[in-house]
């Protein structure tokens, strides 16, 4: 099978924001999609292992910052390549709280979601989820492909100079 042909489908990539045990949790995800537009609802499939997982579960509401087309690589590799469970990535990144939960500064949009329903699937969990509010800022979404073709390479080397400064 050639994997490679899912990155042909159109989506995006997104900084899933929440909340577990008073601290701010966070994940980059590619798996986000509007269910229904009335009302407003949306399906995200997290890994059930990542510490974002669990915090979804526990707090039961998230933000989705959508990242737009010009986002800096580290903000992706930042929310994708370390764990939660090690390090505040929230602290790494501009970003403001509403409403209790975190949000990117810089997103093309953040939406609000509520947990109605969870499905377990063999390595995610799809959360099923009203969208409770939404913000519109400015610019054009980032499109994986996109990510696939030109971004992920200076994400790596962004995290790497990342981790080379800190030590």
């Amino acid at each position: 099978m050639e994997t490679k042909a899912l990155h042909k489908i159109s989506y995006g990539l997104y900084i899933v924001g929440t909340e577990i045990d008073g601290k701010y949790a966070g994940c980059v995800v590619d798996a986000f999609i509007q269910s229904t537009s009335t009302p407003p609802t949306v399906i995200l499939c997290s890994i059930k292992a990542n510490q974002t997982n669990e915090a979804i579960r526990q707090r039961g509401e998230f933000t989705v910052s959508i990242l737009g087309e010009d986002v800096d690589p580290f903000v992706i590799a930042n929310f994708g390549f370390q764990s939660g469970r090690n390090a505040d990535k929230w602290a790494n990144v501009p970003h403001k709280i509403v409403d209790g939960l975190p949000v990117l500064e810089k997103a093309v949009a953040f939406l609000r979601c509520r947990v109605t329903e969870a499905k377990e699937l063999s390595t995610h969990t799809a959360f099923f989820c009203d969208v409770t509010d939404a913000w519109l800022g400015e610019g054009e979404p980032l499109i994986y492909g996109d990510y696939q073709k030109s971004m992920k390479t200076k994400a790596m080397e962004a995290f790497k100079a990342f981790k080379e400064k800190k030590a």
